[in-house]
C-alpha cells in the first residue's frame, strides 16, 4: 500500500513513542473539543486498519459519527498503533458518548495526559484557529464562489491558468517529494508534480472544508498548522506555498513561516505571493476589498510590494541562489522566488525576470 498513514507519519513527523498497549488496530482516532471532552464509542476510541486516504477517511468518521471535524493531526505512537487526533465541534448530534477528562477509561489515561499536556489549544496558534472559524462560518459563500463567480465571472481563461501552470511546470524542478503547504483546494500542483513522476505529492492546509480529495496513490493530505507541527527537519524535496504569506499576523509571522520552509526540505522552496492590492490598484484592489474580504470573509491581511516581498526572501534565504519572477492576470501580480538550498550564492545583484505579463 503505497503512501499508507501509518507509515507516511512514521516516516516524516518526530512522534513520541509511548509503551502502551491501547489497540489492536493500526491507527486510533482521539476525539475531542475545544473544552477537552473526548468522545468513545462503547467505551472505547475509534481505531481502524490501516488506510491509504487520510482525507477521505475523515470524511467516512464525520458521516459514520455525525461529528463536525475542524482539524486533525498526529499524536504519538502507543506501541504499534499510530495516534490522531481529532478536534470536533461540541455537538449533542453525535453518536459518539461524551467523557469528561477525569472519568476516561484507565487504559486510555496514560494517553489522553499526554495529549492534554503537549497538545494545549497553543498547538494552533490565535490567527490559525481565527481563520478555521471564519471557514466554518462562511463554507457556503467559498463555495458559491467556486461554482459561480470563478466559473462565469473571473473565469479559467482571465486567470490565465494555463500560462500559469506552465510557468510552475518549467520552475518546479524534477524531484521524488513536494509539499504545498497551504493547499486548500488547489490541485494545480499535484498534476504538475505527477507530471514530473513525482513519489510524494503532500497538500497541507489548516481548513480540512477547504480541502478536496485529489485520487491518486502518490498525493496524501495533511491538516497541520504552520506554526506548530512535529514535521521533520528535511522531509520533502521541495517545499512550495502560494498566497500565504499575506494570512501570517505580520512580518515576524512570515519570517516563522519561511523557517518552516527552509527547515522541511532538501532541495528547493517554491513561494508565490499577490502583490498589495492596495499597491496595484484598480480591478485587483476592488477585487481584496469587496469580494475576498467584504464576501469571503478572507483574513489574509500581510501583504506586501515587490520590495517587501524581495527583501523578506533574501533576509530568510541570504546564503543560497534566488531567482525571481512575476506573472500577471486579473486578479494583480504575483511574485515568486524560486530558492536553491543546494546552490551557495555568492554576492552579486539579483533582478526581477517578468514572465508573461500581458
Amino acid at each position: 500500500m503505497k503512501n499508507n498513514i501509518y507509515d507516511f507519519y512514521k516516516e516524516h513527523y518526530n512522534l513520541k513513542k509511548i509503551n502502551l498497549n491501547i489497540s489492536h488496530k493500526d491507527i486510533l482516532f482521539l476525539v475531542y473539543d475545544d473544552k477537552y471532552y473526548y468522545y468513545l464509542n462503547e467505551n472505547k476510541f475509534i481505531n481502524y486498519v490501516n488506510q491509504k486516504n487520510i482525507l477521505n477517511l475523515m470524511k467516512k468518521i464525520s458521516k459514520k459519527y455525525k461529528i463536525d471535524i475542524i482539524n486533525y493531526y498526529p499524536v504519538c505512537f502507543c506501541t504499534s498503533t499510530l495516534v490522531i487526533a481529532i478536534r470536533v465541534v461540541s455537538s449533542s448530534a453525535t453518536k459518539l458518548k461524551k467523557f469528561d477528562i477525569e472519568k476516561i477509561p484507565y487504559k486510555y489515561k496514560k494517553l489522553v495526559d499526554y495529549h492534554k499536556k503537549h497538545f494545549e489549544m497553543y498547538y494552533l496558534s490565535s490567527s490559525v484557529a481565527k481563520e478555521i472559524q471564519t471557514s466554518q462560518k462562511y463554507i457556503g459563500r467559498y463555495k458559491f464562489h467556486e461554482k459561480f463567480i470563478k466559473k462565469y465571472l473571473l473565469t479559467y481563461k482571465k486567470r490565465r491558468k494555463k500560462e500559469f501552470n506552465e510557468l510552475m511546470l518549467k520552475l518546479i524542478p524534477f524531484k521524488k517529494s513536494i509539499i504545498d503547504i497551504s493547499c486548500g483546494d488547489n490541485k494545480d500542483i499535484f498534476d504538475i508534480a505527477m507530471n514530473k513522476n513525482y513519489d510524494l505529492i503532500v497538500g497541507n492546509d489548516i481548513c480540512i472544508k477547504y480541502m478536496e480529495e485529489k485520487t491518486n496513490e502518490n498525493v496524501v493530505y495533511t491538516n497541520d498548522d504552520v506554526i506548530f507541527n512535529n514535521i521533520k527537519d528535511e522531509s520533502y524535496d521541495v517545499a512550495f506555498c502560494k498566497n500565504t504569506l499575506h494570512h501570517m499576523n505580520d512580518v515576524n509571522a512570515i519570517n516563522n513561516m519561511l523557517l518552516l520552509l527552509n527547515r522541511i526540505s532538501k532541495h528547493e522552496i517554491l513561494i508565490v505571493e499577490i502583490c498589495s492590492p492596495r499597491e496595484t490598484g484598480g480591478l485587483p484592489k476592488f477585487l481584496n476589498k469587496w469580494l475576498y474580504t467584504k464576501f469571503l470573509k478572507d483574513v489574509g491581511s500581510c501583504f506586501l510590494n515587490e520590495s517587501q516581498f524581495k527583501k523578506i526572501i533574501e533576509h530568510n534565504f541570504n546564503h543560497y541562489k534566488i531567482d525571481y519572477y512575476t506573472f500577471t492576470n486579473i486578479l494583480g501580480t504575483y511574485m515568486i522566488a524560486k530558492i536553491r538550498k543546494d546552490k551557495l550564492y555568492e554576492n552579486k545583484s539579483r533582478n526581477w525576470t517578468k514572465i508573461l505579463l500581458f
